[in-house]
């Protein structure tokens, strides 16, 4: 079902793009997203293994990597690759984790550190990636970034502290951090929409490159992820690196390079969800 609103939500973008409008809230939708996420990340320090720091590495590698390859035919769509490569962890990586019944903590820790340590990075990697837009300092990145992580985060811990019983009741909210996803996929795909009509309508053969290059980094990252893992946590690296925290890179995209470079993350978002329905459905198959 989700899946399938995802697909109406990015039809709806494409054929109704009023959402272009409203590009400023993606932010604070991000930042609704990640005070969710934030409220019930236990850690435990045992499940803390190298394969941890070899799946962000792996991130950073291939997003910068394939970059490099891409922009000897492509600068929008090496950029665009690039946007949607370095995405951390998603959100709701270990609530799918879980419905798989494999081990929540290990996504959990991965969720944690490839956000914390990939939105420290992106500002001194960004102005590198759009070498036609020298105006991009790190401080105009690094601030914001560390802004929308830090707020979320604090506002999570403080509620805990405060008051347990609205802390349990936002915690039992699964699905609201989908919403938002849902809404920040539209009002990108509407500003992503609105800018092709004016600067790209006779250069579609762009939209097409950027789904086919989404869809391999989707089977990439999560057939990667499954050898990564090995025996013992196939299934959570496959997860802690194949999904990706779509959000915080469609933002990044429409705030600092242009509604072009969204539509990789908006379209890996889609691929993402058939490729995590295919395994719910063999998963409740095996069961």
């Amino acid at each position: 079902m989700k899946t399938i609103l995802l697909l109406l939500t990015i039809a709806a973008g494409i054929l109704l793009p009023y959402g272009h409008e409203y590009t400023f809230l993606i932010r604070y939708f991000l930042m609704a997203m990640l005070f969710f996420s934030f409220l019930d990340v236990k850690i435990d320090r045992d499940i803390i293994t190298k394969k941890h720091f070899v799946i962000l590495s792996t991130i950073i590698i291939t997003a910068l990597l394939f970059f490099l390859l891409l922009k000897l035919f492509s600068i929008e769509l090496a950029q665009t690759v690039f946007i949607t490569a370095i995405a951390p962890t998603a959100i709701a990586a270990p609530v799918i984790t879980s419905l798989k019944r494999k081990k929540v903590e290990f996504v959990a820790f991965s969720l944690l550190l490839n956000n914390l340590v990939i939105a420290l990075l992106i500002p001194f990697m960004l102005p590198f990636v759009m070498q036609n837009h020298s105006d991009i300092s790190i401080s105009d990145v690094l601030y914001p970034i560390l802004i929308t992580f830090s707020v979320p985060l604090a506002l999570a811990q403080f509620l805990k502290i405060i008051s347990k019983k609205i802390w349990i009741r936002f915690v039992n909210w699964k699905d609201v951090p989908f919403y938002f996803l849902i809404t920040n996929i539209y009002i990108a795909t509407s500003d992503a929409s609105n800018y092709i009509r004016a600067e790209f309508y006779n250069n579609l053969n762009i939209i097409f490159l950027i789904a086919v290059a989404s869809a391999f980094l989707c089977l990439f990252f999560f057939g990667l992820g499954w050898i990564i893992g090995g025996k013992e946590f196939s299934h959570e690296a496959s997860q802690s690196l194949g999904q990706k925290n779509n959000a915080f890179t469609i933002w990044l995209s429409l705030s600092y390079m242009n509604p072009v470079s969204a539509i990789g993350p908006v379209f890996y978002v889609f691929f993402q969800n058939l490729y995590i329905s295919y395994e719910l459905h063999k998963h409740r198959n095996e069961k």
